[in-house]
């Protein structure tokens, strides 16, 4: 009960999760009626745990970079930004106005103004986007690196960031594309209705996927290093990236998979109605569910290295992975749970 009515009044963000261990360092709450907030964590992200200098007073959201905030006022065109300047904590010279969306990767921030077809970046790598033209773009999308801002409309796309992380797409068709997924260094744009798609960035994290059937897939979900595309009504999946993050899955069955879920290096696909899921990835416990009952199971979540596995109706829960990244839930209390955060 307690738990429900702290989340009416406070909500709380971490830093941004992508390969680097040293993310989650710093947090802060906000309480958004009261136009107040509060940080804590490593003083060592560029003072990314310390805000109690600013003014919060008509923020509507907040965004994170590894370690970096941005506090937008959106409705007086204005913002605050804190943590390590070189990485998004500085945006001193940044116009705010007109600012609809902010979007995020490890180390820079891209501020959005979609009715007037026009964004500013700033940060390290994907930090400049001075030659980027945003007319017509309707969905932004990142890797740890990279942008690609897309054009649905027109079927185009322009991509900026290091190259080898998804920051060139020059060479990409996107007419038809429906959505984009990304793994830590790449990206796959989709078009659903054709049963296409095509790959780029890093190869050996999911940026080759000349040998994938696209046909009848119907969702694709990422690690960090691997990409899963579901064919739901068809019972199938195809696997493809770095094998010891997921880009391996030959000996799983995917009939009756109704969701996908993943850690760093690991997926699980719930078969809800069954009652059952198959794990497969990397070397640690979280690719290893053989032991745990799926049974009345109505969620999944998952941390960096452990998966949570909530049976809501029954107030109970299962976990796996590494205990100290959340497989370990034997003494945890699930009776009431609603949602888990991590």
């Amino acid at each position: 009960m307690f738990a429900n009515v702290v989340s009416a009044f406070v909500d709380v963000w971490m830093m941004a999760p992508c390969a680097d261990g040293g993310a989650y360092s710093s947090y802060w709450s906000f309480k958004k009626h009261w136009g107040q907030a509060s940080c804590w964590g490593d003083s060592g992200n560029g003072g990314a745990g310390h805000c109690s200098e600013l003014d919060f007073s008509n923020v509507t959201e907040i965004y994170s970079s590894r370690e970096a905030f941005v506090a937008l006022k959106k409705n007086q065109g204005q913002a605050s930004c804190w943590g390590t300047s070189d990485i998004g904590g500085d945006c001193s010279g940044v116009d705010f106005s007109g600012v609809t969306e902010i979007y995020s990767n490890y180390e820079a921030f891209v501020a959005w103004k979609k009715d007037r077809g026009q964004a500013i970046c700033w940060g390290n790598r994907g930090g400049d986007c001075s030659r980027v033209d945003f007319s017509g773009v309707t969905e932004i999308y990142s890797s740890c690196f990279a942008f690609v801002a897309l054009k649905k409309d027109l079927g185009q796309a322009v991509c900026w960031g290091p190259a080898n992380a998804g920051g060139d797409c020059s060479s990409v068709d996107f007419s038809g594309v429906t959505d984009i997924f990304n793994t830590e260094a790449s990206f796959v744009a989709l078009n659903k209705d054709h049963g296409r798609a095509i790959c780029w960035g890093h190869r050996t994290y999911g940026g080759d996927c000349s040998s994938v059937d696209f046909g009848g897939v119907t969702d694709i979900f990422s690690s960090q290093d691997a990409f899963v595309a579901l064919k739901k009504d068809l019972g199938q999946a195809v696997c493809w990236g770095w094998p010891v993050a997921g880009g391996d899955c030959s000996g799983v069955d995917f009939s009756g998979v109704t969701d996908i879920f993943s850690t760093w290096d690991a997926f699980v696909a719930l078969k809800k109605d069954l009652g059952q899921a198959v794990c497969w990835g990397g070397m640690d416990l979280d690719s290893d569910c053989s032991g745990v009952d799926f049974s009345g199971v109505t969620d999944i979540f998952s941390t960096k290295a452990a998966f949570v596995a909530l049976k809501r109706d029954l107030g109970q829960a299962a976990c796996w992975g590494n205990a100290d990244a959340g497989g370990d839930c034997s003494s945890v209390d699930f009776s009431g749970v609603t949602d888990i955060f991590n």
